[in-house]
């Protein structure tokens, strides 16, 4: 049994594979914990990969080690599947880097486009040979609708949804049009450059925002929910044949 724990800023996700196969997930450390205790308990393995964005707590990271068969924290300096072209990884985010350690499990031999929306949007390019030769960060959905009404007089704050126009008839709708179809166009603007090199390149959305584009790019790429933690998987898995 692989077990994926990701903490982040707010609250601590993890995902349970067996084979490979995505098998559950959940939220809380009480529950993840019960969890592999249980496990251990009825004689499974409980192999476990943290990676975090925010801190891990002393406490964590004691529970899970001592319950583990096998144990390890996600770094950008670790052994990994993919080769990073890349002059700065220590700085690269693991997320980005589980992403596309996925992209390349899923379409081996393929030039591939992650575009990870969260707080950020992040364009990352692997190619065919499984080397990551960089990306780009932009501000998130959230971030521009904030700066909009933060950084202006009058400007109201406005969320984002799936439904927008291509020409705003008032202000929050203005707003919105905006937002979305600037995202919109500056994703599709990534795609037909890398399809103008490469007509087979495989383009996935992944993140949290991805859901407001899917109506609108959903016979042009592929989206998948699950990227990162299928990554962080991955690496799992490569770390436990070293």
């Amino acid at each position: 049994m692989n077990l994926v724990v990701d903490i982040g800023n707010t609250r601590t996700k993890y995902a349970v594979f067996e084979d490979n196969l995505f098998v559950e997930s959940g939220t809380g450390v009480p529950e993840l914990y019960e969890k592999a205790l249980c496990w251990r308990k009825r004689g499974e393995e409980v192999n476990v990969i943290m990676a975090s964005t925010g801190a891990i707590s002393t406490g964590l990271r004691a529970c899970l080690s001592d319950i583990a068969t096998f144990f390890c924290e996600a770094n950008p300096l670790m052994a990994l599947p993919i080769r990073l072209g890349y002059d700065t990884p220590q700085t690269l985010g693991i997320d980005r880097i589980a992403g596309c350690v996925a992209a390349a499990f899923l379409f081996p031999g393929k030039d591939i486009l992650v575009v990870d929306m969260g707080t950020a949007i992040t364009f990352d390019f692997m190619n065919g040979e499984g080397v990551f030769l960089g990306g780009n960060i932009s501000p998130g959905i959230q971030i521009r609708f904030r700066a909009l009404n933060e950084f202006t007089l009058s400007l109201p704050l406005v969320e984002g949804s799936d439904t927008y126009e291509y020409i705003g008839k008032n202000t929050p709708g203005a707003i919105l049009d905006g937002v979305m179809n600037g995202i919109l166009f500056e994703v599709r603007g990534y795609i037909d450059e890398l399809r103008r090199e490469n007509p087979e390149a495989i383009v996935i959305l992944t993140g949290g925002a991805s859901h407001f584009l899917k109506k609108s790019l959903k016979r042009e790429v592929f989206f998948d929910e699950k990227l990162v933690i299928v990554g962080l998987n991955q690496m799992l898995e490569f770390q436990k044949r070293r």
